[in-house]
């Protein structure tokens, strides 16, 4: 199991409940898959930086958890899927990441040595 954190950015005419409702759905197929998620934060409607799918506005939720490589692979598929996502990013934290996240964050390795490598791809 890796770390990861994720943005993703949700079409701005939904309401607080629509939005809680696409959060809980992404953070029970984490768990379903057996991940762990740490943090889940709505960080609020912000003007993008340019304009996708004729929105101006987003509506940002970040998501820090533990998963499979498995399940990075259905919640990317998830993401596209649904309507209500503008955008997203998934990205895989290395030792140096995870040893500075803060530590009241439970099940986290206290030294950059107990973390598990990350990949770095190049290319692509």
């Amino acid at each position: 199991m890796n770390f990861y954190e994720t943005v993703v950015i949700l079409t701005p005419s939904l309401s607080e409940e629509e939005a809680k409702a696409v959060i809980d759905k992404i953070t029970d197929l984490i768990k379903n898959a057996n991940g762990e998620v740490f943090k889940a934060e709505v960080w609020g409607k912000r003007r993008l930086a340019y304009e996708m799918s004729k929105q101006k506005m987003g509506n940002y939720v970040f998501l820090l958890y533990k998963a499979s490589s498995e399940t990075i692979k259905k919640l990317e598929e998830h993401f596209k899927v649904l309507d209500t996502i503008l955008k997203f990013m998934v990205v895989k934290l290395g030792k140096k990441q995870i040893a500075a996240l803060p530590k009241e964050i439970s099940g986290l390795p206290v030294a950059p040595e107990e973390a598990p490598v990350a990949e770095i791809k190049e290319g692509a």
